[in-house]
């Protein structure tokens, strides 16, 4: 059993996905799609749960999980066994397959994310939705399963709905470069627009001065978190990549900080236990749950106890760790392995001390 509790584990249900999304590496996964089987599930949720190996569960890695064919036996599995479930969706099945909303507002669930990403028509079209999706019934399939969840005063589920902010950082390296919502004027712009949008009628709407306050204090190229009712927040996140820069001179990371297999791991659709989130094609695999419990891959010496022994003294000596850590100039690779280290062990523990729950959000 591992002497540790993780913050998360992400739990890929499926790596199938109705999008193609130009800032999603989906289009360059190399590894089979699937869905992954029902017992399989069963063991990594009953593991978590009986050895308490994380904080957060979330249905979230590649794919879309709402088009995973058992999906709602595998929340009520999760949260049958306790379990801090947080789903992230891209929201096209509340139009296509519109009784999903009533569904996952029925479920309990604690927390979805809804990446919504491209807040309007013009935007929307670097998503690769099916074509008979369009942008509005998209918007409009989102917006009724918001304020469904606000008007149900049995539900206590969380809604995060998330915009790409692709305003030029300083310690980010797109893999593509894209314009969808830049600067504080659009992005405040957007976020208002929305916040009025899914407000419409609810009684716990902010009034407009303390709505319009609140938005204004966003400060763009980082992530952030916008209160608007206990049951849900505006996201913004910074166009990053996943290490897999369209430059081929990537100057890799020598030094730095990661928190992959100490706070958090990755399960795919086929058992492979991964570092991180960001292993989209499984090229660190550290074991399979068809062969061992995850508290045994996450203790073994190598390479789990390999990857955090290395970051804990600030080297980073896996060749994909130190591309995704990397840069594509000296300058911004030297910035982003001491942000790395700053942020993991300055910052993060700080905010940690001063607002309990920080980063769970």
């Amino acid at each position: 059993m591992v002497s540790y509790r993780l913050e998360r584990i992400h739990l890929e249900v499926t790596n199938v996905c109705n999008f193609k999304c130009d800032f999603c590496p989906d289009a360059i996964m190399e590894r089979k799609r699937g869905h992954m089987d029902l017992q399989l599930l069963e063991k990594a949720l009953h593991e978590i749960s009986e050895q308490n190996l994380a904080k957060i569960v979330a249905f979230h890695l590649m794919g879309e999980p709402l088009i995973y064919p058992h999906i709602f036996k595998a929340i009520d599995m999760a949260l049958e066994r306790g379990l801090n479930l947080h789903l992230t969706t891209n929201g096209s099945t509340f139009h296509i397959r519109p009784s999903h909303r009533q569904q996952l507002i029925s479920s309990g669930i604690p927390k979805v994310t809804i990446s919504l990403q491209t807040p309007d028509p013009n935007t929307f079209i670097i998503r690769g939705a099916p074509p008979n999706l369009k942008p509005e019934q998209y918007f409009d399939g989102i917006t009724a399963y918001v304020q469904a969840n606000l008007a149900d005063s049995q539900s206590s589920t969380r809604v995060h709905l998330k915009f790409l902010d692709t305003t030029p950082h300083p310690f980010l390296v797109p893999h593509k470069q894209m314009h969808v919502v830049e600067g504080k004027a659009q992005m405040q712009q957007e976020l208002t627009a929305w916040a009025d949008r899914l407000l419409e009628g609810c009684k716990e709407r902010p009034s407009d001065d303390d709505l319009r306050q609140r938005i204004a204090r966003h400060k763009p190229g980082r992530w952030q978190v916008i209160e608007l009712t206990p049951k849900l927040a505006l996201e913004t996140f910074p166009l990053d990549s996943w290490g897999n820069v369209e430059s081929t001179q990537v100057i890799p990371a020598k030094f730095g900080y990661c928190n992959g297999t100490s706070d958090q791991a990755g399960i795919l659709y086929d058992g492979t236990v991964v570092p991180c989130c960001k292993d989209y094609d499984g090229q660190i695999p550290l074991g399979n749950l068809k062969h061992h419990s995850l508290s045994e891959i996450l203790d073994s010496q190598q390479p789990a106890c390999g990857l955090r022994q290395g970051f804990n003294q600030l080297k980073v000596t896996n060749p994909i760790c130190q591309r995704c850590m990397g840069a594509d100039t000296s300058s911004k690779a030297l910035m982003r392995q001491l942000g790395s280290v700053a942020y993991f062990k300055v910052y993060s523990p700080i905010m940690k001390r001063l607002q309990p729950g920080w980063g769970e959000v």
